[in-house]
């Protein structure tokens, strides 16, 4: 939420960081007090919706693989565009051998979202049509995993001529015992969008209480951030 995934990344991959806690200035703290708090419905959806798109990535990033990057997440859950992006390659060819598009919806109407903005979304990856957006986030990534403009140019024409496309959709879901035929019927449908089973993902954060739960989770974060040193 401060603008550190990078730092939040060292320590997912177990690296030790010594020093002292970030230092942020007082206005962006002032910011983050304000959104972790929030008076009113929508804000407190957006705040809900940050949140989640934050716990996914983590879960999304300890799975990673040496060969895969993965983009950051938003700063404020009011962004518009994909949520995220996974590319992976290929270590021997360094070619691009995947683009996973992920989806988060932090809800209460979570077979609703699925089958029409979540699957929407990916319909419109699968015809192309915002390969805009996809090729950008994904030919950044690609820097990051050491490619070369050359070895970059090759990735986007792969992902624009053989599209090896995959989606993870991330959902939270009540109740806490949402068993196996609840998740089946969540995700029905999926395989208008990709027919290929190990080319799609559905993930869910069950809990009795979606709202309740992020209420009770948002102070804990703000709690750590209160605590950060000031900028002087």
């Amino acid at each position: 939420m401060i603008g550190r995934a990078l730092h939040a990344a060292r320590i997912l991959d177990g690296i030790r960081l010594a020093g002292a806690s970030p230092i942020i200035s007082q206005a962006l703290k002032d910011k983050l007090r304000a959104e972790l708090h929030p008076t009113s419905d929508p804000k407190i959806w957006h705040r809900d919706g940050l949140l989640f798109e934050i716990i996914s990535w983590v879960a999304a990033r300890l799975s990673a693989t040496p060969n895969e990057a993965i983009s950051d997440p938003h700063l404020k859950a009011t962004n518009q565009g994909t949520d995220c992006v996974k590319v992976t390659i290929d270590p021997a060819t360094r070619g691009l051998t995947r683009a996973t598009i992920y989806e988060y919806k932090c809800t209460t109407n979570w077979r609703k979202l699925f089958a029409g903005d979540v699957l929407d979304a990916f319909a419109e990856y699968v015809s192309g049509e915002r390969d805009h957006q996809l090729a950008q986030a994904a030919i950044t990534l690609l820097i990051g995993l050491g490619l070369t403009d050359d070895e970059r140019d090759a990735a986007y024409d792969q992902l624009v001529r053989t599209r090896p496309l995959a989606f993870q959709a991330s959902l939270t879901v009540a109740p806490s015992t949402f068993g196996t035929p609840q998740r089946q019927a969540l995700f029905a449908g999926y395989d208008a969008i990709a027919g290929n089973i190990a080319s799609r993902g559905g993930n869910t954060m069950p809990l009795d209480d979606v709202r309740i739960w992020f209420a009770t989770f948002a102070p804990l974060v703000w709690s750590k951030i209160e605590a950060f040193d000031v900028r002087r």
